[in-house]
């Protein structure tokens, strides 16, 4: 089996859509030897950021000299930038002999009377584990699909779980209330475990619950880890972390040089850097940094070094992301009304001239309640689709969006789409590619042909 033959046979097995439930991937994991059950896992849930708080935890583990697994969804451009160690993507020969390995037991599965047959989702999670467990890494950190109670990750034991927030998203298979979709997403806090979360509201109250059930304990950004912003530019944001002085002198000591740090769980000091834009960047990186500071509750410490450096040197492309800068052009995978709300905030900090916004969601997305909080922002508005069945057509978000803005128009491709923004943008325009981490897939990969105006060549 080549590559190209194990990518075709993966993105076939999508037709058979979202399947929540953990008999289909325990039987093939099963099948495949249980590969997973030695991992030691970190799993994070979340509507928004959990992506984000993975790849910072990633980060942190792999200063600190470890062997890292990363298992994300969904990828921008390439599928094996859901499967990586310390930074870098399965290879492609690795991709196809494993699929080879699991195929034949997917066929029998298909086969077997009370099993179903495993979704792209479950494979790709098979493959993951498969993948981890042959390379004997030192630590797993797990994305969700989808929920948490019933996803394909949540077959592992976890050394801490990490539920980063709990939004509106998913709602015809979580449910339409957000305690139902919390109540989800804490369905990967384990019996006396570890969590950390930077829920709040109706969301931490459940959290809470089922935490004092499982007899887990709890961790929450805004009790027992604070973050104070610095401030901000295009190449990153300065913060402290339960700051211990005022605003004023933590500055004076960041043009100083003085030694610096962080107060989280364990320890203190102020004056982190992240290379990520987003105010909402700041609680990702504060449930990554509780996360690794709760390793230390199963004698696994980790300096205040290696935290700094791995804050400092994350890459998560694709979340508001600087990719060019006459006129600035934004990416973020913003693909649902609470992530837009935060994406709306971040681009009024930035704002400077005329906005134009290139949109393109899936349909399965609720299209009203994202466009409704970033079409007024814009001066124009040009809806799109990216190339997946999922996309809905650019045509009913033109309906909706001309209800926000006057100034729409409908350009079917997003290549063409981001061509003409450039087109009419001037030079001290913003435009900003959102909707769906699919469109921003397409966008990035148009600016990365462009090699000399791509800050992330």
């Amino acid at each position: 089996m080549t590559y190209k033959q194990a990518l075709a046979y993966l993105y076939d097995l999508e037709r058979l859509g979202i399947k929540l439930g953990l008999s289909n991937i325990k039987r093939l994991l099963e099948l495949l030897g249980n590969p997973g059950q030695g991992l030691r896992a970190i799993h994070i849930a979340g509507t928004n950021g959990k992506g984000s708080t993975a790849a910072f935890i990633s980060s942190i583990l792999k200063e600190a000299g470890y062997k890292v697994g990363l298992y994300t969804s969904p990828h921008l451009t390439d599928f094996r930038e859901r499967i990586t160690i310390n930074g870098r993507q399965i290879p492609r020969e690795k991709v196809a002999q494993l699929l080879a390995k699991i195929k034949p037991h997917i066929t029998k599965m298909a086969a077997e009377a009370g099993i179903g047959h495993p979704t792209f989702f479950e494979v790709a999670t098979a493959m993951a584990f498969s993948y981890f467990e042959e390379e004997k890494v030192d630590f797993t950190v797990l994305e969700v699909g989808l929920g948490g109670r019933l996803d394909a990750t949540n077959v592992v034991e976890p050394l801490i779980s990490v539920i980063t927030n709990s939004g509106y998203d998913h709602m015809d298979m979580l449910g339409s209330e957000i305690t139902f979709i919390a109540r989800e997403h804490a369905g990967i806090i384990k019996r006396e475990g570890l969590v950390i979360t930077a829920a709040g509201g109706e969301a931490l109250e459940v959290i809470k619950e089922v935490c004092q059930k499982q007899k887990a304990r709890l961790y929450q950004v805004g009790r027992d880890i604070r973050h104070e912003s610095l401030g901000s530019n295009w190449e990153g944001q300065f913060f402290n972390v339960n700051p211990t002085r005022s605003k004023a002198s933590a500055l004076n000591t960041m043009r100083q040089g003085a030694p610096r740090g962080i107060k989280g769980i364990f320890s203190e000091f102020d004056n982190l850097k992240i290379p990520l834009l987003g105010r909402y960047q700041l609680a990702n990186a504060c449930c990554a940094i509780a996360a690794v500071e709760a390793l230390k509750f199963h004698h696994i410490p980790i300096s205040h070094e290696n935290i700094r450096r791995g804050l400092e040197r994350i890459r998560w492309p694709g979340r508001f992301e600087l990719v060019w800068r006459s006129p600035l052009v934004i990416l973020d995978g913003a693909h649902n009304q609470p992530a837009a709300k935060q994406l709306k905030q971040s681009l009024w900090k930035f704002k400077k001239g005329r906005l134009i916004l290139v949109i393109g969601i899936l349909k399965d997305k609720e299209i009203e309640r994202i466009v409704q909080e970033l079409a007024p922002l814009a001066f124009k508005v040009l809806v799109t689709a990216p190339k997946t069945s999922r996309a809905a057509r650019p045509e009913d978000i033109y309906k909706v969006a001309v209800k926000y803005n006057r100034n729409v128009a409908v350009v079917r491709d997003v290549e063409a789409a981001v061509r003409q923004a450039l087109t009419e943008a001037k030079e001290d325009n913003i435009i900003c590619v959102t909707g769906s981490l699919y469109t921003v897939g397409e966008a990035r990969q148009f600016f990365h042909d462009f090699k000399d105006g791509f800050p992330g060549n």
